[in-house]
Order: C-alpha cells, then sequence, then structure tokens
C-alpha cells in the first residue's frame, strides 16, 4: 500500500507539471449554454437515483445509496491521465455525477468501517447501471460516478463507451436483483468498469477564466 501511494505521488506531479505546462494547448471546453445540462435530463437523473437506490436497498448484505445526482457543469472538463499515461480532455457542460455510499454511513469518502475497495464488485455494478440508463434515457454525453471508497475514486463514462453494445438488453440485465448475477454479466460489468476506474487529484486552472480537474487512472499507482 505505501508502495502504490508513493508511485501514484509521484505520477500526480508529473501529470500536474504536464497539465500545467500545457495549459495554454488544452483544447478549451464549449462555449456554456444558459442551461448547461438539460433541467429535463437532470430531472431523469434524479429520478434514476431514487429507483436504482430503493432496489439496492432491498438487496441483503451490505446497503448502498445513491446519495447524489447532480450536474457536472461547476467544472469546465475533466482531464484524464489514461493508463497509457496520455492526457485526455472530456467536456463537462453535459455531464452527470451520481456519488454512491453505503447506507447510513457519512459521506464522502465514508470512514474505512463503512467504505469499499474501488475494486468491490457491487458498487461497480451500480455504478454501470446508473451510466447506462443515463445515457439511454437522457441525452447526457458524460457520468462520473463517486465509490463509496475511504479516498476518492471515480468511474467515469463517456456516451462513446456504449458503441457497439447492446444497451437495452444491458440496461435489463443490470435492472434485475442486485444479489443475481451470472459469469457473464459480471465479465461485462468488469469489463466497462475496471479500466475507467481514475483518482480526482487536483483542479488545475487552464485559462484565467477556466478550471479542469486532473484525475488519474487507478492502474497507474498500482
Amino acid at each position: 500500500m505505501i508502495r502504490r501511494t508513493a508511485v501514484l505521488s509521484a505520477i500526480v506531479l508529473v501529470a500536474l507539471a504536464a497539465v500545467v505546462g500545457a495549459a495554454a494547448a488544452l483544447p478549451g471546453p464549449a462555449p456554456a449554454t444558459s442551461s448547461d445540462v438539460r433541467p429535463e435530463t437532470l430531472a431523469q437523473a434524479r429520478e434514476i437515483r431514487a429507483q436504482v437506490t430503493a432496489r439496492y436497498r432491498l438487496a441483503p448484505g451490505r446497503k448502498l445509496s445513491v446519495t447524489e445526482a447532480t450536474s457536472m457543469a461547476v467544472l469546465d472538463s475533466l482531464t484524464l491521465l489514461t493508463t497509457a499515461n496520455e492526457l485526455r480532455v472530456v467536456p463537462t457542460d453535459d455531464g452527470i455525477y451520481f456519488a454512491i455510499c453505503s447506507a447510513r454511513a457519512r459521506c464522502p469518502y465514508p470512514a474505512r468501517a463503512a467504505s469499499w475497495p474501488a475494486s468491490a464488485f457491487l458498487p461497480r455494478r451500480q455504478a454501470l447501471e446508473l451510466a447506462v440508463r443515463t445515457f439511454l434515457e437522457t441525452s447526457a454525453t458524460l457520468v462520473v460516478v463517486a465509490l463509496p471508497t475511504a479516498e476518492p475514486v471515480w468511474l467515469v463514462f463517456e456516451r462513446n463507451d456504449l458503441t457497439g453494445l447492446a444497451a437495452p438488453a444491458l440496461r435489463t440485465q443490470l435492472t434485475a436483483d442486485p444479489e443475481v448475477t451470472n459469469a457473464a454479466l459480471r465479465h461485462v460489468v468488469d469489463q466497462l468498469t475496471l479500466p475507467r476506474l481514475f483518482v480526482p487529484v487536483a483542479i488545475v486552472p487552464v485559462s484565467g477564466t477556466t478550471e479542469t480537474m486532473l484525475a488519474v487512472s487507478l492502474d497507474n499507482g498500482r
């Protein structure tokens, strides 16, 4: 754990230097509209949040709640440092942010006794359902889900991530009993979530009026 933290810290310092040094070259975010995320998109995201929370609270074992469903437009963009050590800028003006927490725990980032490891399957399955439903049922182009981890870990999904998938069929599988998971569904959840785990590390100015959130792939620190 100490080695992983040291490696991640070193990568973050390098990434911060790269972002600051290249700030002038980063593409700026699209001009914000008067509404940013459409009101109907945010309303549907909150309905999805309520429905998913209600079902997961009925599942046996440890309970999970979706505690937030808000616009990502408070940021101008995300800058993702991928496992290939490439920086990729993602506009946030049409994004939705969800947060998952252990039921009755204090969030964000609950105490270790109430937290889950980033690799835990059930929160990742829940996060994928939030993303798939949001993309199918709204016009959002980005979904970020904060996992119930002791330290910040996000799952970052873009609409293009569903390209080539039978998304409606996947939604049907994900909205079934959370305790019922076959090998095929577990494989799909792992395939779609494990590469998209990021650690948000710093808000970096891009210009005098815009900022980006730097997030580093969790795999970079392993």
